[in-house]
């Protein structure tokens, strides 16, 4: 069971420049990490997203969410430049639906990137992240909640003045679960951990729980309060449970 997180953007490390983008709908706001801002192209077409980074750096995951190429038969993938020519990291991914996707990939080292988006019609996309993906020492699988289970929902019930039950109001707030860090030893927790909470502390995160049983299920999530420090829970081992809130549709 291997459960990866998502955080590192190379975008925002380097200049980004769209082959196409509508004005009020900038490429910066597909690396802003919210939600509620898209990038637009200008047009349809075949739509490239060029990275430039100072030095080289190395990826090894993309991952989106927040998309309409689903509904509009729309595909993206990722690319390095391997010193003459654009290579892709992994064949081009036609979604389903708008639920996050994570892809992993052999880890390539470049200066260049290119997202490359094909829609025949103007579509959205709200989060793109490529980096090198911080990979658990441990899976989490006792006392807790896979993200595609843990259903955040409020119901609000009418009620007759009899008592007589007359309906029922779903509000979906996301998911909600926990971020288990378990049995993980004291020198990863102090090279890898801190700078997650760094990036968690201000920003949401892609999360894969199981890659090798359930690599569809992806959540986009965030921390509701103040991170709670690692522990030491075993000699040599430290652990820490936080709680997230998110999305997986």
């Amino acid at each position: 069971m291997t459960a990866r997180i998502g955080y590192q953007n190379l975008l925002e490390s380097g200049t980004v420049v769209a082959s196409s983008e509508n004005a009020g709908y900038p490429v910066e706001n597909a690396y802003d990490w919210r939600t509620f801002d898209y990038f637009r192209p200008a047009a349809g077409g075949t739509i490239s997203i060029d990275l430039t980074l100072s030095v080289a750096a190395s990826a090894d995951y993309f991952a989106f969410y927040g998309q309409d190429l689903s509904s509009l038969s729309g595909t993206i993938k990722l690319q390095y430049w391997n010193g003459s020519s654009y290579v892709d990291c992994f064949s081009a991914v036609s979604p389903i639906d708008n639920a996050p996707v994570m892809k992993f990939f052999t880890p390539q080292s470049s200066d260049k990137w290119r997202v490359v988006i094909v829609c025949a019609s103007v579509f959205n996309i709200a989060c793109i992240a490529f980096g090198a993906a911080m990979v658990m020492q441990q899976g989490a699988y006792l006392n807790w909640t896979p993200p595609a289970l843990g259903r955040d929902t409020q119901l609000i019930n009418s009620v007759s003045d009899g008592g007589a039950f007359l309906g029922r109001s779903i509000i979906s707030k996301g998911i909600r679960t926990t971020l288990e860090l378990q049995f993980t030893q004291e020198a990863w927790v102090r090279t890898n951990w801190l700078a997650f909470v760094r990036h968690a502390e201000q920003k949401p995160f892609f999360f894969a729980h199981n890659v090798e049983t359930y690599p569809a299920e992806i959540a986009f999530l965030w921390v509701e309060d103040a991170i709670p420090p690692a522990r030491n829970t075993h000699y040599g081992y430290m652990g820490a449970s936080v709680p997230v809130k998110g999305l997986v549709e």
